[in-house]
Parts: C-alpha cells; sequence; structure tokens
C-alpha cells in the first residue's frame, strides 16, 4: 500500500514536473525564471540581514540570531535529507528535461534554494508582516523556477517550502 501511494505521487511529480518545465522557450519567462533561480542562490539574504541591522537594530536583534540558527538547522536537515533519500534531478533522469541552470549539487530532494527562499519570507514575515505577501511571492516564484529550469520536481518544492517555514519558526521560537 505505501509502496503504491509513492509511486503514485511519483508519477504525479514527474507529470507536474514535465508541465511546468514545458513552459519554457518562451524569451521573457525564460528570462523571468532563470533570474529568479539566481536570487534563490542565497546572496541576497545576508545583504537583507545587513539592510534590517542598519535601518532597524531593535529587530535585527531579534531577527539575525534566528536567522543563523534557522539557516543552519535547515542546512544541516536538507543535506541529512538528500543524502539519504538520493532523489535523482528530474534532468538526470527524465530524457524530455535537460537544465537549463547549473546543478548546485547532484541530488534533487528537497529543494535547497526553495527551503531557504520560504525561511527568508517568514522571517521578514514575523517582523514586517506588511511585506508577507511578496515575501512568500517571491519564495513561490524562487521554488517554481527551479522546475520550470529541470533541476527540481515539485515535491522536492513542496518539501523544501515546508522544511523552510518549520525551521524559520524553530529560530524564531528559540531567539
Amino acid at each position: 500500500m505505501i509502496q503504491a501511494f509513492v509511486h503514485n505521487l511519483n508519477q504525479w511529480d514527474t507529470i507536474v514536473c514535465l508541465h511546468i518545465f514545458g513552459w519554457n522557450g518562451r524569451k521573457t519567462i525564460d528570462a523571468v525564471m532563470k533570474t529568479a533561480s539566481k536570487v534563490g542562490d542565497g546572496y541576497l539574504y545576508p545583504i537583507i540581514g545587513l539592510l534590517v541591522f542598519v535601518l532597524d537594530r531593535t529587530v535585527a536583534m531579534q531577527l539575525l540570531p534566528a536567522a543563523v540558527m534557522a539557516f543552519a538547522l535547515e542546512l544541516i536537515l536538507q543535506k541529512i535529507l538528500k543524502h539519504s533519500i538520493r532523489r535523482m534531478r528530474p534532468c538526470n533522469l527524465l530524457p524530455e528535461i535537460n537544465n537549463l541552470i547549473s546543478l548546485p549539487d547532484e541530488f534533487s530532494f528537497p529543494s535547497g534554494h526553495t527551503a531557504a527562499s520560504f525561511l527568508m519570507a517568514t522571517l521578514l514575515s514575523a517582523f514586517y508582516p506588511l511585506i508577507a505577501i511578496p515575501a512568500f511571492l517571491i519564495a513561490l516564484l524562487i521554488g517554481i523556477s527551479r522546475v520550470y529550469n529541470g533541476v527540481h520536481y515539485p515535491g522536492d518544492v513542496i518539501v523544501g517550502s515546508i522544511l523552510g517555514v518549520v525551521t524559520a519558526k524553530i529560530g524564531l521560537v528559540v531567539f
């Protein structure tokens, strides 16, 4: 029964992945999706932290320790999951899909880019509720871009988003 469930889930994941990947080939969408994936590389997160520190030190004294704790926990859990499950990336498994961006590592489950973006959106939303919707929309776009660019399945993105939110909430509770 569990094996049938996993098989059906994997089939759904593959079908949706192929559908989303099929959107590519349009210059504007391609550029947006490549840029979204680049934004999710993590280079902006320290800049955002620095901006908060400069503009709002009271929030920074709570946000930054929570962020360090959450990102450390997210990275550890993500690496454990990736190397335990060892799910091959769609571009390495499905002949219809090729990666449109470089691969950050060998395995796809869960999406680290999505986890980090949802983590950051959750942290920022906790302190600045007015930016919650744009922050989560950007995180969602990063997640979709990972599927669009052929490096993740939708399930990788869903679990990555959950991982990001949960680890951010843990960071917020601890600090």
